[in-house]
């Protein structure tokens, strides 16, 4: 059940960190043809794409830790014996939980200040809010940890996470159930 719920979440986190790229993707596109062609550029461009980019690299992070799709030495890992790699995975585990609370950790408290001042960025005509994004952080650093943590118990009890062909079955079966 656990596996499910984090699957989705974090699958649906990664989605919306998909759209997001895309609106800054045409964001980007408007201010260089406004720049361009009309000597009209779009205020915050710089603020908004500066903020999302740490946005969106974690709201993509937990899918992408639950799937095991990080960046992976696979010419060694892949020719370490099974025991090897698991305790690999085991150790692996344990770094992200405790490099996770970490960033939380060290980013709570500057998360509390931006909500009481409305820390914005930018200078001129438009300033960004950066108080969600540091809100967006310190929650998917948590998220992020609690990824690690459910990898850990599967990596000690032999189990696996979910994976996308496995998901694929479930939603077959429950879509015929209907």
């Amino acid at each position: 059940m656990v596996d499910r719920v984090v699957y989705t979440v974090t699958r649906v986190c990664s989605t919306i960190a998909a759209f997001w790229a895309l609106a800054l993707a045409f964001l980007i596109l408007y201010d260089i043809t406004g720049r361009t062609f009309f000597n009209h550029p779009f205020d915050g461009t710089i603020e908004i794409v500066a903020n999302s980019m740490v946005s969106i690299l974690f709201l993509q992070m937990p899918y992408t830790i639950y799937r095991g799709a990080h960046l992976r030495t696979t010419v060694i890992y892949q020719n370490l014996g099974s025991l090897a790699r698991r305790l690999t995975d085991i150790l692996v585990a344990v770094l992200g939980v405790w490099f996770f609370l970490s960033i939380a950790y060290g980013g709570y408290e500057d998360m509390i200040i931006g909500w009481n001042v409305d820390e914005r960025e930018g200078e001129g005509s438009i300033r960004v809010p950066v108080y969600p994004v540091r809100t967006l952080i310190f929650i998917f650093a948590l998220v992020s940890a609690f990824v690690y943590g459910v990898l850990l118990v599967h990596f000690l009890t032999g189990g696996q996470a979910i994976t996308e062909e496995e998901e694929g079955k479930h939603e077959a079966v429950s879509g015929s159930q209907i």
